[in-house]
């Protein structure tokens, strides 16, 4: 950016800046042809255009141009004429309402900036930070564009914060609505922000042709994440939890080859796998779902495989950090005299505290099965006779009794059949891990970490144990 700025004939200033060159002598078709060497270095594909000072040219002269007409106006008819809005007062009202805390004056050769409502030290705005400097020059050059044009940015957050790339955008794309704005972006978060806007995904170039296609809409998964998944080019799996999650954390390692994706509750991601399966014939991705056993019955997991949706072979994830090899690969690590005894300890406390929880287990168990009847309760009718038939069948379709009955058997049968994975396999209970952690002299949130830092230490028995009760895809 110039620290000075001369204003000079409309004509020079607008071509100047169209064509990076300017005679009397040139014709339009001339310039078109002057144009590619004299803007573009005969490289428009990859040349380093430096063109700020011609921008600042135009941008003045277009100032003072129209303030000249505004003038000359007010002299002839002799009363009030409003005053024009010229491209640099729009630039300077679109920079200003992203940067509130900064404030542009504009001199008559210079543009100064200084902190808002302040009027001590301003100084030369070619001096403004990278971020105050691209957003002029982005700002400035897209209202400088020809009239129902095509604008084309490539990068468009070049080095601009993340929460006012999308506000800057919407903010431009309002002054011009006569444009169409074309981005080429890898910030899938920036392409989001463009809520209405049709979206490309370019697959590969052979230096002769594109391969891409256009992104079909979805309303199951939020954007910023169906194009995150498509921009990875890998197998899908999505998980439960947050990015903070255990399930992340973890089932990375156990699907180096996925793009693993957290997307909330059950529910919301088996509906997702279907939606994003549906449309694969579009983008060749498939999309897979890992959820925790929890209560649910084989037979309904067996009919959520039909939509790719599986669940771990123990009640939740944090399960998969008790299983005994675990266990007794970080016994191990903290050079526990006897290991075996350690796990064993450890297990025969697991089994106490399911003992002391089974008529929890049996209530939860029973309030599962009752809930995916529930579920499944279909409410088509005609009229509200025929609702209130179809709700009148189900309740007395459904006994607690009969649902409860068996728990508390199941319940004592594991306990005293001694089977710690079948268990892990029923067992819900999210403190267990942390209160592992007293065993080997360490801190209830610390277990999982060591862990996951045994894990990157290079420790294979922990995931190929891990591995044995999570679903396996081709």
């Amino acid at each position: 950016m110039p620290e000075s700025v001369s204003t000079t004939s409309m004509e020079k200033a607008e071509y100047l800046f169209r064509y990076g060159t300017y005679s009397e002598r040139l014709k339009i078709f001339q310039y078109e042809q002057q144009k590619r060497l004299r803007r573009w270095g005969e490289k428009p594909d990859t040349f380093l255009l430096n063109d700020f000072d011609k921008l600042l040219g135009y941008l003045f002269t277009d100032n003072y141009q129209q303030l000249l007409k505004y003038k000359n106006r007010a002299e002839k008819v002799a009363e009030k004429v409003k005053l024009p809005i010229t491209k640099l007062d729009k630039l300077k009202k679109i920079w200003e309402s992203l940067l509130p805390h900064r404030e542009l004056i504009i001199q008559a050769n210079a543009i100064l900036t200084q902190a808002k409502y302040s009027s001590n030290n301003p100084y030369n705005a070619s001096q403004m930070s990278d971020g105050e400097r691209v957003i002029f020059y982005l700002i400035g050059e897209c209202l400088c564009a020809y009239e129902n044009g095509v604008i084309v940015i490539d990068e468009p957050e070049l080095h601009i914060h993340k929460s006012i790339q999308g506000k800057l955008w919407d903010l431009i794309e309002q002054a011009r609505p006569d444009c169409l704005f074309i981005y080429l972006t890898h910030d899938l978060d920036f392409a989001a922000t463009r809520t209405e806007a049709k979206k490309i995904c370019l697959t590969s170039y052979d230096g002769q042709s594109f391969d891409w296609y256009e992104i079909p809409q979805t309303s199951e998964i939020p954007e910023n994440v169906y194009l995150e998944i498509l921009g990875s080019r890998c197998p899908i799996l999505f998980v439960e939890g947050t990015n903070d999650s255990l399930d992340l954390a973890i089932f990375q390692y156990i699907y180096p080859d996925f793009t693993i994706k957290p997307l909330g509750p059950c529910e919301k991601i088996i509906e997702s796998t279907k939606a994003f399966n549906s449309t694969n014939s579009l983008h060749y991705i498939s999309a897979y779902r890992i959820i925790d056993r929890d209560y649910k019955s084989d037979e309904h997991l067996q009919a959520y495989e039909e939509d790719k949706v599986y669940a771990i072979s123990v009640a939740e994830v944090e399960n998969l950090f008790l299983l005994e090899e675990v266990l007794l690969a970080v016994a191990k690590q903290y050079c526990c005299p006897e290991p075996q005894e350690v796990v064993g300890k450890i297990k025969s406390w697991v089994f106490e505290e399911f003992n002391k929880l089974k008529e929890e287990f049996a209530l939860r168990k029973t309030s599962s099965c009752i809930d995916m009847v529930l579920h499944g309760f279909d409410g088509k009718a005609k009229n509200i006779d025929v609702l209130n038939q179809k709700i009148n069948k189900l309740t007395n379709e459904i006994n607690v009794n009969d649902y409860y009955k068996d728990q508390p058997d199941d319940a004592e049968r594991i306990i005293e059949s001694k089977n710690y994975n079948e268990l892990l396999k029923i067992f819900n209970h999210k403190g267990l891990s942390k209160q592992v952690s007293k065993n080997f002299g360490l801190q209830p949130k610390q277990y999982t970490e060591t862990v996951k830092n045994i894990i990157r230490s290079g420790n294979t028995e922990i995931i190929d144990a891990m591995r044995q009760k999570t679903p396996s895809f081709s």
